[in-house]
Order: structure tokens, then sequence, then C-alpha cells
């Protein structure tokens, strides 16, 4: 205890708290602590008593109160030193929150890069225990920084760093640290993209948000992901990510002159849709089409299957049938998807999501075996006997 409490009046004095040296002027600043709600005096002395015992825990969250300022007068110096010494014994929530304090402090002052290095120094302590918000944490805190100097390199150390959390290319419904983990790693391959035209990193970008999105946790909080993946899908860019199965026949079928395709109004699923722009029909124009792997009634299982009703929408009942356009690439992944008719918000960021989860399609050919770009749409429907999709291709 005396060890812990001397280092502790040290990192006091170098703050320019006070100059006593021994002890007991631990104790001397610890009765000064304000205590402003009444309710938490009880916990707040248990909190003192620990830190004069040497107990890292107590001394961690009680420089945690000092800084939020929530239960006792606010005191920055004496929260830092307090958390700054349970770092040094190696306690791992110390070294995380006082990483956390100083990339905050980074973010108020961008330009003091003592504080990005007190940060980083921090939180690669507490990588060393394998922590996965101090993974997510220090990624973050490079790709701010290199944003911010306009340095590539820190975004691909965040890129590198990230990628090598334990299970981070699995999807998972309960480690919530772990999804924003993933998500990060979205954000920084985005960065890239933006930063330096990096295909590669556009299409991991995809990957990392298609991770994210397919979480049953995630849903329906993050649809700021679903908006980022969205926008990666609509750059121009090849995105197939997909293993190809070289088993599968890879050449769609043709549509012969004067024949109109479609598909809608399977079973339960939404009805006929896809009437063309300045047209009298509905279906698919003249041409090559893309076609799903398996075929339509597994294209439609897959939207069954992973389609999730919201749970706020659900309760209140409200139904919609919801419109997703999108292409297929020349490559046979799903490009520029887009809501064409939703009435419901949720609901239509979920019909989004579905649509963007969808595997390579086989792509659509010509006769001489050219890919083109395939255009078509899909219904989803909520509410009316469960959910399911109908189709409505067009090719433009």
């Amino acid at each position: 205890m005396k060890k812990t409490a001397i280092l502790i009046i040290c990192i006091l004095m170098t703050s320019g708290v006070f100059a006593a040296t021994d002890t007991d002027s631990l104790k001397t600043e610890l009765d000064r602590i304000e205590i402003v709600k009444a309710s938490e005096k009880q916990a707040i002395e248990k909190l003192k008593k620990g830190v004069l015992k040497g107990d890292l825990k107590s001394m961690t969250q009680l420089g945690d109160e000092c800084m939020t300022g929530m239960n006792i007068k606010a005191d920055a110096k004496l929260g830092l030193a307090l958390v700054e010494s349970a770092a040094n014994e190696g306690y791992l929530d110390a070294q995380y929150n006082l990483g956390n304090y100083y990339f905050l402090f980074w973010i108020n002052k961008p330009d003091n890069t003592s504080y990005f290095t007190t940060a980083s120094k921090w939180l690669r302590k507490a990588v060393k225990s394998q922590d996965v918000r101090s993974y997510n944490l220090l990624g973050r805190l490079y790709f701010e920084y290199g944003k911010h100097n306009g340095d590539a390199n820190f975004l691909t150390q965040a890129r590198m760093l990230l990628g090598t959390v334990p299970g981070i290319e699995e999807v998972n419904d309960k480690d919530e640290t772990l999804i924003s983990t993933q998500a990060t790693l979205g954000n920084v391959c985005l960065g890239q993209w933006r930063m330096a035209q990096d295909t590669t990193a556009l299409r991991e970008a995809k990957k990392w948000y298609r991770l994210v999105l397919k979480s049953k946790k995630e849903y329906p909080n993050f649809s700021t992901y679903i908006d980022s993946l969205s926008f990666v899908l609509s750059q121009g860019v090849p995105m197939s990510i997909d293993p190809k199965n070289e088993d599968e026949e890879e050449t769609a079928p043709q549509v012969p002159a004067g024949r109109m395709g479609g598909f809608g109004g399977f079973g339960g699923f939404g009805g006929p849709m896809g009437a063309l722009p300045g047209g009298p029909g509905q279906g698919a124009p003249q041409g090559p089409v893309a076609t799903y792997r398996g075929g339509m009634m597994q294209m439609m299982g897959f939207i069954r299957s992973n389609t999730f009703y919201p749970k706020d929408c659900e309760d209140q009942r409200i139904k919609d049938n919801v419109t997703v356009q999108f292409t297929i690439g020349t490559d046979g992944a799903v490009i520029n998807p887009k809501i064409i008719k939703s009435t419901n918000y949720l609901l239509g960021q979920e019909a989004l999501r579905t649509v963007m989860m969808m595997p390579d399609w086989i792509p659509a050919k010509t006769e001489d075996g050219t890919a083109v770009e395939y255009t078509t749409t899909t219904n989803v429907s909520f509410g009316s006997g469960g959910m399911g999709g109908g189709m409505g291709m067009m090719m433009f």
C-alpha cells in the first residue's frame, strides 16, 4: 500500500497539486474530495478506504469519479493521478480508461501531440492483455489521428492492428465490443478509400460492414452502417468478395428476342413489380439477365430467412411493402442499392440491409460472353403473413 500511495503522491507532485511526500498526505488529499450527491456518500467513502489500502480497482473507480464529476466535485489532476497509479501497477481497466481520457483530450485539442502520444502509450499496454476494447479504441485513435494529419500510414496501422483481434472475422450476436470493432474496421477501410482511392480497402469495408449488419444484436440501432454499406456499394467499383464456386454454371440464361422476363406474386410474397419507366407493362426488358445462384426460390428463401422484423414495428403491427432497386455488376456483386418505395423508415432500412447481404449472382452476359450490368428490383413485404420477397426485373 505504501508504495502505491507514494506513487500517487509523486504523480500529484508532478501535476503541481502539492509537494508533500509522506503517505498521510494522500489521506489529506482524499479528505478534500467534495461529495455533491449525498446518496453516493457511503460508496465514495468506501472507495477512499480502498485507495488507502492500495486497491487498484478502488483507485480506478475513484479516479473516474474525479474525472466525470457526477457524484463528487470534478478534480482532473487527482483523478488522473489515481488512474495512472493503478495503470502503472498493470491494472487493465485503468490503462484503458487513461488511454480513453487522453484520447478525448486530443480530440478537443488535436494539435497537442502529447495527448495522442500518451493515449497510444496506455492503449498499447492494454492491448497486450488482448483486451478488445483497447484494440478498438487504439484503432480509432490511429484512424482519427491519420485523418486529421492526412497521414495514410496511421490508417494502415489501424487496419493491421484491428485485423488481429481474436474473432474479428466472425458474425457475433453477443459481444457488442467486437461488433463495434468490426464497424471501426469498416470505417478505417472506407477512410482509406476516401484518402487514397484504395479499391482493395473499399471492398474490405464491404466485408466488415456486412459482418456488422449480419449480427442480430445490431438491429435496429445501427442504421448508420446500413447507410455506410450502401455508400460503399455505390462507388462504381467491382465489389465481389465472395469465394467463387467452380462447380456452378457461370453463364446466365438469356431472354430471347420478343420475350419479357419477370417474377412476382410467389405464394405469400409481395406482388408483381417492376413496371418500366414510360412503358405500359411490368417485368424485364429484352436482353441478358443475371440469375441468383440456385434460382429464384433460393433467393426468396434467402430474403425470408435473413430479414428481421424490427420489434418496434412488429409490436405496433406496422405493415409495409418495400421496393429495393439494385444492380448486379459484371462480377456478380450487388451494387447501387436504393429504396424505391417504403412508408416506414425502419422497414425500408431493413429491406435495404437484406438486399446488401445477398451473395454474388451469376452476372448477365451477352451472346458473345461479355458480362453486363443488370438492374432489378425486389419487393420485401412486412406484416402480411410474415416476410418475403417478390421480384420485378428491369435492365438499363
